[in-house]
């Protein structure tokens, strides 16, 4: 229970508000404004998720604190931002989507949507589980954006901008309308179905000629519905067919659909003879499924392979006249400005270093794994990792005009074409449409003379029967659903002609790095006891070298490392220093020949087995006396020799 001090008023446990004096309960621990608030907090509690309650405290009394993350995110407050992400509403509003790492269940999604009662001036956050999307809709004049990413970090969810925010946004409308015709359609399709079977078991033992007519209009009216706004989307294929004098599927498909209404209709009119409203819906139906699917696995493929949003950093820290760093998104960077890039940090431009060395994971570009040495006036590439230490570089290009923008952009293009056998399966059912609509026409002049009623009835079978969707859905939508899967499983496929290669007997060039090794640089083999390791570890604990990750992580078995002392790391050398009493010399052999440490024979024919094998080798010496020898490589995947086996 709490109380306001003087005048004694009583507050909820949920919403802090005033308690009315007729709902307070003597004695008890916790008071209620409302049953409403008794039962939320109730399941809050219930639900594992006391939090709120602190999160809401620390929320309103600390506007200023810190981020999780260590980021102000004061960039989502730069003008080219909001330019390019912010959508303003004619109330005054404004409406921004955010990406929100760490979304997991539905219990973040509760959590997220609260935030509008912890914040003034945020109207609405309404978060998409699946695609872990926050879409915000808030009062700019009051409360800045850069606030409420912060107060999403300290819930716990580091906000990043959605980088194909209006692209994604058409997708999604587009889908909404191809499922909202298919749901249409479906329920249309439904209901004829039900109306076919009464007119089935009618035409079997017998139906009152009222109800007969009253359940065809009903179709017919129905069918008509069906026709002009989900089945639209053929006749509209059927008319640029026509226009452009092409012969597409869905010519015979609109020709089909039309005269099977025609013949409905006019049975229907006349009340005599069958109706084909059942097969015009369900025709409907299923071809609107097909290319539903189609469209899903080939937006699907393409979002697999839409990489440049992953490879590039959304912010850059920018230098200033005065020389202070200022980070803004990186759509306000421009050929020219003066970056800062941290180590740790990816390259978010190509350019060129103005001061500092580093050593740069170009691994993204190359495919391969050993960093590369840089200084000023080397050209540094967007996507790359600075690994070392901080350089500041030259702008040179951004964007698409990177060079990884350019790769991206060719990768997107080869995704777009069609392969051969695609474009063969267009060729065929190109003829098979001329075909079919040949074969009806002397189908209709053949019955016409001998029974006009038949003549359209077995036309009009053969229109529907004869459709090339099969040919015409099923080649693309195998690709792109293979394009697809294979993008999931981190293989990305040049085009569907690739597939096609794959297919036929031929020679098959692997690229080694990242293909048949781990594309990293590790320990792949060790000469000599594993004792001294928990003491290289020690000493590497020290340096940033990609060498020394690799051994720290080959030795973490081993235990907790103990403090190094009097640590001299010298550059292309190695390292040295003092371990629990020990001296300690890690490096190449030619900083343990510098150091007087003698090696015997038998060790320079391990270094130059290594050697042959494409090995690095690094020495350890122990007070003095060498006792052992690491080959640092890139080491093949476990399943390397099968996969290619298979092949």
């Amino acid at each position: 229970m709490s109380r306001s001090g003087a005048d004694e008023t009583v507050r909820c446990a949920h919403c802090s508000l005033p308690v009315p004096p007729g709902l307070v309960e003597d004695g008890a621990e916790r008071q209620f404004c409302c049953q409403g608030c008794r039962t939320v907090w109730e399941a809050i509690h219930g639900s594992g998720l006391e939090d709120y309650y602190r999160l809401r405290e620390e929320l309103a009394a600390a506007g200023t604190r810190p981020a999780v993350s260590g980021r102000g995110f004061q960039e989502f407050d730069h003008e080219r931002f909001q330019e390019l992400h912010v959508r303003r509403l004619p109330n005054g509003l404004a409406r921004v989507e955010l990406y929100l790492e760490g979304v997991h269940c539905a219990a973040c999604v509760w959590l997220v949507e609260k935030l509008p009662r912890l914040l003034a001036g945020l109207v609405e956050a309404r978060l998409h589980l699946g695609r872990a999307v926050v879409e915000i809709c808030w009062d700019p004049t009051t409360l800045p954006l850069s606030a409420i990413a912060r107060a999403l970090d300290r819930l716990g969810y580091q906000p990043h901008p959605v980088r194909a925010g209006s692209a994604e946004a058409q997708r999604r409308d587009e889908n909404r309308r191809a499922l909202a015709r298919l749901g249409v359609s479906g329920m249309i399709a439904g209901n004829v179905m039900l109306i076919a079977f009464a007119l089935y078991g009618g035409w079997l033992h017998g139906m009152d000629p009222a109800f007969r007519d009253l359940f065809r209009w009903t179709s017919l009216v129905l069918t008509l519905l069906q026709l002009a706004w989900p089945g639209r989307v053929f006749f509209t294929g059927a008319l640029a067919a026509l226009r452009t004098r092409t012969s597409h599927m869905d010519l015979p498909i609109a020709l089909g659909l039309l005269a099977g209404l025609t013949g409905g209709f006019f049975n229907t009119w006349t009340g005599s003879g069958e109706v084909y409203f059942e097969s015009v819906n369900a025709l409907v139906f299923f071809l609107l499924v097909g290319r539903t699917v189609q469209q899903r696995q080939q937006r699907a493929a393409y979002r697999s392979i839409e990489l440049l949003t992953t490879l590039t950093p959304t912010r850059a820290r920018r230098l200033e006249a005065g020389g202070d760093a200022v980070e803004v998104p990186l759509e306000a960077v421009t050929p020219g400005d003066r970056l800062e890039v941290r180590a740790g940090e990816s390259i978010p431009a190509d350019g060129r270093i103005l001061t500092g060395e580093t050593r740069l994971d170009r691994s993204i570009l190359s495919g391969e794994s050993r960093p590369v040495a840089a200084g000023p006036g080397d050209p540094v590439h967007a996507g790359t990792v600075n690994l070392s230490s901080r350089i500041e570089i030259r702008v040179e290009a951004t964007g698409e005009e990177t060079r990884v923008g350019r790769l991206m952009q060719l990768v997107e293009r080869y995704g777009r074409e069609r392969a051969p056998v695609v474009r063969l399966a267009d060729r065929l059912s190109g003829w098979f449409v001329v075909v079919v609509l040949g074969l009806a026409a002397v189908n209709l002049l053949l019955w016409w003379r001998q029974d006009p009623r038949a003549a359209v009835e077995h036309t009009v079978a053969l229109l529907i029967v004869a459709c090339p969707c099969a040919l015409g859905l099923a080649t693309p939508l195998a690709v792109a659903a293979a394009v697809g899967a294979a993008a999931r499983r981190g293989i990305l496929i040049k085009g569907g002609e690739v597939l096609e290669r794959l297919a036929r007997p031929g020679r098959l060039f692997l690229d080694k790095t990242g293909t048949l090794t781990r594309g990293r640089v590790g320990l792949v083999a060790w000469s000599g006891p594993r004792e001294p390791g928990r003491l290289v570890a020690a000493l590497e604990a020290h340096s940033g070298h990609h060498y020394a990750a690799a051994l720290r992580q080959a030795f973490a078995d081993l235990g907790p490392v103990p403090p190094a002392e009097e640590v001299e790391e010298v550059a292309g050398r190695g390292i040295r220093g003092r371990v629990e009493g020990h001296d300690l010399l890690v490096g190449s052999p030619r900083f343990l020949a510098e150091a007087g440490v003698p090696l015997a024979e038998e060790t320079a024919e391990l270094l130059r087995r290594q050697a042959a094998e494409g090995l690095t080798p690094v020495l350890v010496a122990v007070d003095g006396r060498h006792l052992a020898t690491a080959g640092l490589g890139d080491a093949l995947l476990p399943d390397a020799a099968e996969a290619v086996a298979e092949l």
